[in-house]
């Protein structure tokens, strides 16, 4: 792993990542399929048993919650619904976004159905949404989370402090599920940290490595359990 060696101040960061977002605000790189496959690989390492509370971090226009929130906690319906009216050009979205938006959570009231997000760009902001960064978050979230889902470790200023935030929410037995671009990448202003690779993830998350799969030579999903 590596770091970008020109270095920023945490306001200028901030300013870096929340005009990223904007340019890329309606694009969503996680696929249904995705999420029905961690929800899978989950309820296999807990006795098919599904928990939440679940967060998701670095959400731009919140889809990954609604998705989630779909496949997690909806009927088996509306997951087929969900799964089949997806499209993807760039990214992935929905032909029906206002079905897979419709029942969100709420950030006042976080319970075991529950699906809520982070995301620093305030445009983002929607009730199941907190504003502000992924590696200082609200005090009493801690331990609170039983899945924590990112695909944004790339994006964080440091990863150990974010590292450690991310296990500071993440209630004892419960699962980080992380997306990352690996060992073909290389750190730059936008995308602070580089060249991740697997023993990375084990170092900054340490834990029982539930799942890992490569997809082609950029893509990595691991989940790793508290």
């Amino acid at each position: 792993m590596r770091t970008c060696p020109e270095k920023q101040t945490r306001n200028d960061y901030f300013k870096v990542q929340i005009e990223r977002s904007r340019l890329k605000f309606r694009y969503c790189k996680v696929s249904a399929g995705c999420v029905i496959r961690w929800k899978e690989i989950i309820s296999r390492s807990n006795d098919n048993k599904i928990v939440g509370p679940i967060l998701c971090l670095g959400t731009r226009n919140g889809r990954e919650v609604d998705l989630f929130r779909a496949i997690f906690f909806s009927s088996r319906l509306k997951r087929s619904i969900v799964k089949i009216s997806e499209r993807k050009m760039y990214a992935f979205s929905s032909r029906f976004p206002q079905l897979e938006s419709f029942g969100k959570s709420s950030l006042k009231d976080i319970n075991s159905t529950s699906v809520v997000g982070v995301e620093l760009n305030p445009d983002g902001k929607r009730k199941d949404v907190w504003t502000g960064s992924f590696d200082e978050m609200p005090a009493e979230w801690g331990q609170k989370f039983k899945i924590v889902f990112s695909n944004c470790l790339d994006h964080a200023l440091d990863p150990y402090r974010v590292a450690k935030e991310w296990f500071r929410v993440l209630a004892p037995g419960g699962h980080i599920i992380l997306s990352f671009v690996g060992e073909s990448t290389e750190p730059t202003l936008m995308d602070p940290v580089g060249k991740i690779t697997l023993d990375d993830i084990k170092s900054l998350l340490p834990g029982e490595l539930v799942y890992f799969n490569k997809f082609g030579n950029v893509f990595q999903d691991v989940i790793i359990k508290k």
